[in-house]
């Protein structure tokens, strides 16, 4: 018991003791992050897509670091708002969803601690940058869907002078300002007046940067050499692959466009333009499953995209699911889309049903909308079948007036005018027809050619192929009908020099043989 009373007294002589002093501690040295905001500026400047969201990353983490200065943070700050922004408008120009980057660019600029007037700046260019349509590669046709956004254009239209001048006069202060100034002016109605110098003065000292020759490669269209020259310098612009596609869609270069397309589509899949672009590409290549495929990847992304609603009409006719594409044509119709088309293919897969009442309601008011020749074609297609063949005969010449170079109009008129007995203007239609066909084979034959040496896959080749030699085979019966006919024609006109003339070319024909050897027994 003492022991432990004297161990316990020393625990607390020892315990108050006179206290140590502090040790002094030293403040803690600011972070240096001056070389990653090196290092994101010049990302903005190169200006690729993934170096704008590669630079606004590092800006934001520099933000969310412990130990840097105000400063330091402003300046973070700011780069994040001028990285977020210029992926809002290049999402904008080539017509990709919004993944957000406005509304991030204006939330930032409010942790702005620049002078008024600065911030005033900055963010006037957002909002002008939140009305700018997407366009530059394309228009993807969206319908507004709500009061606020027909006033949103309402008040683009307005203000675009004023916004124009603010713009220019600032777009030399940062590259915000200056790609915000060429994508407001490129591809416009206040470009088309002016060369590219012109439209690259105000941005000063900043016209080389790489950010900017990517626009100034598309600012009056997709320019190849260009582009080329973009990707060549940095292969970090996969965007420059989708406008190489829209310059190789524009000349009809198909396995081009796929291919570039196709590599654009597996680094940004989310991207309407794009994959409408791809639904056309496929359509014209004539591999409808795959077209079909792509305008519904389209209205995944962009629900009231008007042309890939079309598209995808056109592609189900093709494939034969009228029901569908009638279905499709009706929403068009409801909701006063593109509603000239919408009745055509309505009518036309009407026609394939036999549905000729409905068809004929739908293809007059096709006509009422639409100026063309395949709108006329259809109507002489469904009044002969309905037996009404004086109004057949003047819509297929109506169709033949608009477009004398389609074979197969003229060949329907020659059938109409033969069953009417107007045998004058029958062998003149025939004898036109037969020439147009045979014109129309001779170009089969060269696609055939082009066709082989193509970069096209070779299950695509032989399916084009096939489909060019069935064209031939329906053409060469068509000639055979137009041949016959002729000689009917030029028979009952007695002028038997001329009904010999074709009823040789046919006298053993499989099908009209002979009847046309009869013809010649009598004009001997």
């Amino acid at each position: 018991m003492r022991l432990a009373v004297v161990l316990g007294l020393a625990l607390v002589v020892w315990g108050c003791g006179a206290a140590k002093p502090p040790v002094a501690t030293q403040p803690t040295p600011p972070v240096d992050v001056s070389p990653r905001l090196a290092e994101a500026d010049g990302l903005v400047q190169a200006g690729c897509f993934d170096c704008l969201r590669d630079a606004l990353s590092i800006y934001q983490a520099i933000r969310a670091l412990a130990g840097v200065t105000a400063a330091g943070i402003d300046q973070a700050t700011a780069g994040a708002v001028r990285a977020a922004g210029l992926l809002a408008i290049r999402q904008r120009e080539l017509g990709m969803a919004d993944d957000g980057y406005l509304s991030a660019a204006k939330d930032l600029m409010t942790q702005r601690s620049c002078s008024p007037d600065a911030c005033q700046a900055v963010a006037q260019v957002l909002e002008i940058v939140d009305l700018l349509p997407t366009r530059s590669a394309g228009i993807i046709m969206r319908v507004p869907d709500s009061n606020a956004e027909v006033e949103r254009f309402q008040e683009y239209v307005k203000n675009r002078p004023a916004w124009l001048a603010r713009l220019r006069d600032g777009a030399a202060e940062d590259p915000l300002t200056a790609y915000a100034w060429l994508a407001f002016v490129c591809g416009t109605a206040d470009g088309v007046g002016l060369t590219l110098d012109g439209i690259l003065a105000p941005v000063g000292a900043m016209r080389d940067m790489p950010l900017l020759k990517f626009k100034q490669a598309s600012c009056f269209g997709p320019d190849r050499v260009k582009l080329e020259a973009v990707v060549a310098g940095d292969p970090r612009f996969i965007e420059v692959w989708f406008l190489l596609g829209q310059y190789a869609s524009s000349q009809r270069l198909l396995d081009d466009a796929e291919t570039w397309y196709g590599q654009a589509y597996a680094w940004h899949p989310r991207w309407p333009i794009l994959t409408l672009s791809i639904g056309a590409v496929a359509l014209t290549a004539e591999e409808f499953d795959r077209s079909l495929e792509f305008y519904l990847k389209t209205l995944e992304l962009e629900p009231r995209a008007a042309e890939a609603i079309l598209g995808k009409a056109r592609s189900l006719t093709y494939l034969e699911q009228h029901e569908a594409a009638i279905v499709v044509a009706d929403q068009l119709i409801g909701e006063r889309w593109l509603p000239g088309d919408a009745y055509y293919w309505k009518a036309l897969n009407e026609t394939q049903l036999g549905r000729l009442e409905a068809a004929w309601v739908d293809i007059e008011k096709a006509d009422k909308l639409l100026l063309n020749d395949q709108v006329p074609k259809l109507a002489g297609t469904i009044a002969y079948r309905r037996m009404e063949l004086d109004i057949a005969r003047a819509k297929y010449e109506e169709a033949r007036r608009r477009n004398p170079n389609d074979c197969e109009t003229g060949f329907y008129l020659g059938i109409v005018l033969a069953d009417q007995r107007v045998w004058d203007r029958t062998a003149d239609v025939f004898v036109a027809t037969a020439r147009c066909l045979d014109n129309a084979e001779q170009e089969y034959q060269r696609q055939i050619e082009e066709i082989k040496t193509s970069k096209a896959t070779p299950a695509r080749q032989a399916r084009q192929i096939a489909k060019r030699e069935q064209q031939i085979v329906l053409a060469r019966r068509m000639i055979a009908t137009s041949s016959f006919n002729t000689a009917v024609a030029y028979y009952n006109l007695s002028r038997k020099a001329e009904a010999r003339q074709f009823a040789e070319k046919v006298a053993e024909d499989e099908q009209f043989g002979e009847r046309a050897r009869e013809i010649l027994s009598f004009v001997k």
